[in-house]
C-alpha cells in the first residue's frame, strides 16, 4: 500500500481531476454533449476496426472465453462483439458464487455478474468502471472518475505501489460511501435502531452471531420496497415518473415517525441527493432498447435488474443498437433534465417531511410534480 498523499497524487493523475468535488455523482454543468457524441462514435468505430483486425489475424475473442472456469471469472472490460447480437458474447449472466462480493450499486453488480469486471467482485480495477460506463451505457467516461476518487478518500479502495487502484465492491457499503439512505430497494441502514432495540436490557441480552438482525439486513434487497416500486407500473411498464414518485415516498417514509420505515438516524446530505438524482433514473434510461424513448421500460427488466443484478437478454447500448439514429445529445439532455427534477423532488420531499415532524401532524401528501410540471415549480 502507499500513503494517502502518494495515493491521491496517483489517483488525480489517473483521472485528470484537479480537486475532490463535492457532488461527484452529478454531471458537470459545462459538459459538452456534442463533443462527447463525436467521441462516442469514434470509440465505437475504433472497436469495429479492432474487431476486424483481430479476425483477420485469427485472434477471435470467443476462443479466449473458452478458458478454464477460473480464468473465465477474471473480468474482461471488452464486450464480446460490436453488434447487438454479439455484444454480450462471453459475458453471459452467472449468479455470484459463495465467497463472491457484491455491493450496493446494482450497475457494478451487473458488471460482475456478466464478467466485465472480476466475477468475484474482488480486486476490481477501479478505473475500469468509468470506461465501462461508456462501453455499456453510452455514458461519458469523464462522469465517474470523481466517484472513484471519492472511494479512495472513503478508504474503500487499495492503491498499490505501482499505482494500480483495486476495489472490493463489497466495501462500497461502508459509510461514508456509495450507498446512501433512500436507496430504491435497499433498506436504510439505521432502520433497526428503533426504540425497542435501543432499549433492550442487559438482562434480556443479545443472541450470539446476531449480525443478520442488526447489520446484514441492509445488504439484501427489500422485497417490500421493490414491490412498492413495481406496483406503480401500468400495463407492464415502469416510467421515470413512477421512479420519481417512489423517491418522494421513500424520503417521507424515512422521516415521518408513524411510518414503519421511519429511521431516526436518517441522513440526507447534498451528496445523498445527488446519488438519488441519478439512481432513480439510471435503470430506466440505461437498460431501455428504444432509440428515442428514454422514459419507460418493461417491468420484468426492472425486476430482474434488482433481484438478480442482470442485464436484459440481448442487451446492447443504444449507440451499438442504433448506430445511425441514436442521438446522444437528446439522451444527455433528458438525463440532465430528469437529474435536475429529481434533486428538486428530493429537496421538496425532505423539507415537507421535516415540516411534518416539526408540527407533529401528518399533512396530506400529494404525488410530486414530474416532467414539465416540475420545471414549472422550479421556475
Amino acid at each position: 500500500m502507499v500513503s494517502l498523499s502518494k495515493a491521491s497524487s496517483i489517483l488525480f493523475a489517473a483521472s485528470s481531476i484537479s480537486s475532490h468535488v463535492a457532488n461527484a455523482h452529478l454531471m458537470p454543468k459545462d459538459f459538452d454533449a456534442a463533443e462527447f457524441a463525436v467521441r462516442l462514435k469514434k470509440f465505437r468505430a475504433d472497436a469495429k476496426i479492432k474487431e476486424a483486425t483481430n479476425k483477420a489475424i485469427g485472434k477471435v475473442r470467443g476462443a479466449q472465453v473458452k478458458a478454464t472456469s477460473e480464468q473465465s471469472r477474471i473480468g474482461n472490460p471488452e464486450p464480446g462483439g460490436t453488434t447487438p447480437e454479439t455484444f454480450l458474447d462471453g459475458h453471459e449472466f452467472i449468479p455470484p458464487q459463495e465467497g463472491d462480493s457484491r455491493g450496493p450499486c446494482p450497475i457494478i453488480n451487473c458488471m460482475a455478474n456478466h464478467g466485465f469486471i472480476n466475477r468475484s467482485g474482488q480486486e476490481v480495477v477501479a478505473f475500469d468502471i468509468p470506461i465501462l460506463g461508456m462501453t455499456l451505457f453510452d455514458l461519458p467516461d469523464t462522469m465517474f472518475p470523481p466517484v472513484v476518487n471519492m472511494a479512495i478518500f472513503d478508504g474503500q479502495v487499495d492503491v498499490l505501489e505501482d499505482g494500480q487502484v483495486l476495489l472490493d465492491i463489497e466495501r462500497l457499503w461502508n459509510r461514508p460511501g456509495e450507498e446512501r439512505d433512500v436507496s430504491q430497494v435497499f433498506p436504510n441502514p439505521g432502520l433497526n435502531f428503533n426504540e425497542f432495540n435501543l432499549n433492550i436490557t442487559v438482562e434480556d441480552g443479545f443472541a450470539p452471531n446476531n449480525e443478520e438482525t442488526f447489520i446484514d439486513f441492509r445488504y439484501e434487497v427489500d422485497r417490500v420496497l421493490l414491490k412498492q416500486l413495481t406496483d406503480r407500473s401500468t400495463n407492464g411498464m415502469l416510467t421515470i415518473a413512477d421512479h420519481q414518485n417512489h423517491l418522494r415516498t421513500r424520503i417521507l417514509d424515512s422521516l415521518i415517525p408513524s411510518s414503519p420505515r421511519h429511521d431516526i438516524f436518517f441522513v440526507f446530505s447534498e451528496e445523498s441527493m445527488a446519488v438519488a438524482a441519478n439512481q432513480y433514473l439510471f435503470p430506466v434510461m440505461l437498460l431501455g432498447d428504444m432509440v428515442d424513448d428514454f422514459s419507460s421500460i418493461e417491468l420484468d427488466v426492472i425486476e430482474d435488474f434488482w433481484t438478480q443484478f442482470r442485464l436484459p437478454e440481448g442487451f446492447a447500448p443504444r449507440s451499438i443498437r442504433f448506430p445511425d439514429t441514436f442521438d446522444f445529445v437528446a439522451f444527455n439532455q433528458a438525463r440532465q433534465d430528469w437529474q435536475d427534477e429529481n434533486v428538486l423532488i428530493a429537496l421538496n420531499a425532505f423539507e415537507q417531511g421535516k415540516s411534518i415532524v416539526k408540527h407533529g401532524e401528518e399533512e396530506e401528501a400529494e404525488e410530486p410534480p414530474t416532467s414539465s410540471d416540475t420545471k414549472l415549480v422550479k421556475a
